[in-house]
């Protein structure tokens, strides 16, 4: 049997037409919800009756977060606050979590860092990266702390300990609580 030129053609053009359709109908049947994390935001800030240079003199230690926020049972690190330092943070439950500094800018009173390696026993959640930063307002200073994280479990089907909500829960939990300690110290010095 031969195959004229015009047949042939059609035959190529349905090949090209359906086989797209078909990819895009698969694209489609595939569920809303299995298309894995999402970054998720834990922004706070709390104003303290104090100087900025007095509040930087307590967190300005990259590794001395377990002095000032009691969510952190002990901390150490290698590098001081220069780019590149680490630090260990161990929780009260004997975990630790491993994160390193990008940034430190001693006179803007501000330092970013990150997740090293993820430690979901300690934290739930698989990455993040960090913003410590002191605004002078009105005699005071507002301490911002931001941070943006993946959940612990990045699959489509986290369970509940590894979620989006578990990440953020977490998270906001050690931020404010060293927010608030942090208020505590310096306000209650001040007096």
């Amino acid at each position: 049997m031969a195959f004229s030129d015009q047949t042939f053609g059609a035959s190529t053009m349905r090949k090209t037409t359906v086989l797209p359709m078909l990819a895009a109908c698969l694209v489609f049947a595939i569920p809303a919800d299995a298309h894995g994390p999402t970054p998720q935001k834990v922004d706070e800030t709390v104003e303290i009756a104090a100087p900025p240079e007095k509040v930087w003199a307590v967190v300005k230690d990259f590794a001395g977060i377990a002095q000032w926020n009691p969510a952190v049972s002990r901390s150490t690190g290698e590098g001081g606050n220069s780019q590149g330092a680490h630090r260990t943070l161990v929780f009260a439950n004997g975990e630790p979590l491993a994160e390193d500094l990008d940034f430190y800018d001693e006179a803007g009173h501000e330092y970013r860092y990150r997740l090293r390696a993820p430690n979901v026993k300690a934290l739930p959640a698989s990455s993040y990266s960090a913003t410590l930063k002191l605004t002078p307002v009105d005699g005071k200073t507002s301490v911002s702390w931001k941070s943006r994280l993946y959940r612990g479990d990045t699959g489509n089907f986290p369970p509940d300990e590894l979620n989006d909500e578990a990440a953020v829960n977490a998270m906001r939990h050690l931020v404010r609580t060293g927010l608030d300690r942090l208020k505590q110290l310096l306000e209650t010095a001040g007096r």
